[in-house]
């Protein structure tokens, strides 16, 4: 009857063999001759003998095969071949995995037999019946159980001790892969939106120091109410070219209103009509008593001035206009606020 255990193990796990070996020996009777594990004295390859060659002789007629499945284990070319030789061979195999192996790998080399992951501890007393054909040295249930419990506390040590994957599973990879483009896509988004935030503070920085040059400059200041955007930035490009300072730009009542009110602009240019219905007029009329300005009407409705009453002081600009008729009568308005401001300086 042919006797022999052949522990296949990967040599990085040296110190999980030893342990499976002395178990074995110990606690379940199989003698020590009878026990080939080539990294442990005694149980190895003789002085002289063909690695290559002995292994193979060992591994032809054994009467069970443990092999034990750990990362080290599958990333050995020459441990794979040994459980291909065991599983070509039917010979009767044991895989034993740590728990940082899958079972799907037992699957992929061995087929569908059943492995025992070796910190589950239930299935202790089944890995000694596995043996229960050899002939093995007589134990005594006090022996068993004082190794077994013995085994229960060095085997969470020695499986820390084990080295880990050297090579990253495909599936592991492409993931780790796709986490680091998402990471760069999100760089690189929250880079771009970092560049238009610090653009845009630097366009309201250069605003802000073009309206202090301005204002330095004692340049006149006007307001745009005017409900058409392209009327409104018509009117916008022709005075800041004759370098007036356009304070704001607003299309309703109560926005022009906000925009005087903090801006103080010297001149108002409005339209009587705008964009929510609200009067030009009405804006002029809640203007005047509250701050020293003049209100130039550039208006396509003339005759509102005449329904709804003309504030004082006004002037007006029938659209369509010309530049220079808009420019002329900006002018008169601005000579006029300088004068009247000078007559009331103390």
């Amino acid at each position: 009857m042919i006797n022999k255990v052949f522990v296949s193990h990967a040599t990085a796990d040296v110190a999980l063999a030893k342990l499976v070996v002395n178990f074995l020996k110990e606690a379940i009777g199989v003698p020590d001759a009878n026990i080939f594990c080539s990294s442990l004295p005694g149980h190895s390859i003789p002085l002289m003998e063909d690695f290559n060659e002995h292994i193979r002789n060992q591994i032809e007629q054994p009467a069970i095969v443990i092999a034990l499945l750990t990362p080290s284990y599958l990333e050995s070319h020459f441990c794979l071949m040994e459980l291909g030789a065991a599983w070509s061979r039917a010979h009767k195999t044991l895989a034993v995995v740590t728990s940082t192996v899958s079972f799907d790998a037992v699957t992929r080399t061995l087929g569908l037999k059943q492995a025992w992951r070796i910190d589950d501890h239930t299935k202790l007393f089944e890995f000694k019946r596995a043996f229960k054909d050899l002939e093995l040295e007589s134990r005594s249930s006090a022996t068993w159980e004082g190794k077994a419990a013995e085994w229960r506390k060095r085997l969470p040590t020695v499986l820390r001790g084990l080295p880990s994957a050297k090579l990253v599973e495909k599936v592991k990879l492409d993931t780790a892969v796709a986490e680091a483009e998402e990471l760069k896509r999100t760089f690189h988004e929250e880079g771009r939106t970092a560049k238009m935030q610090i653009a845009r503070l630097e366009e309201d920085n250069a605003a802000l120091q073009q309206k202090l040059a301005n204002k330095e400059e004692g340049r006149p200041r006007v307001l745009i109410v005017e409900p058409e955007k392209l009327i409104a930035l018509d009117l916008r490009q022709m005075l800041e070219r004759a370098r007036y300072d356009v304070v704001g730009v607003a299309t309703t009542k109560q926005d022009a209103m906000i925009a005087a009110l903090i801006e103080k602009p010297d001149i108002v240019l409005t339209e009587t009509e705008l964009e929510d219905g609200s009067s030009g007029i009405d804006l002029v009329n809640a203007l005047y008593p509250l701050m020293d300005c003049f209100a130039i009407f550039v208006t396509a409705y003339p005759e509102r001035l005449l329904k709804e009453g003309r504030p004082q002081p006004v002037d007006l600009v029938t659209k369509p206009f010309s530049p220079d008729e808009v420019l002329t009568k900006v002018l008169g308005a601005t000579q006029f606020v300088l004068q009247r401001r000078t007559r009331t300086e103390p």
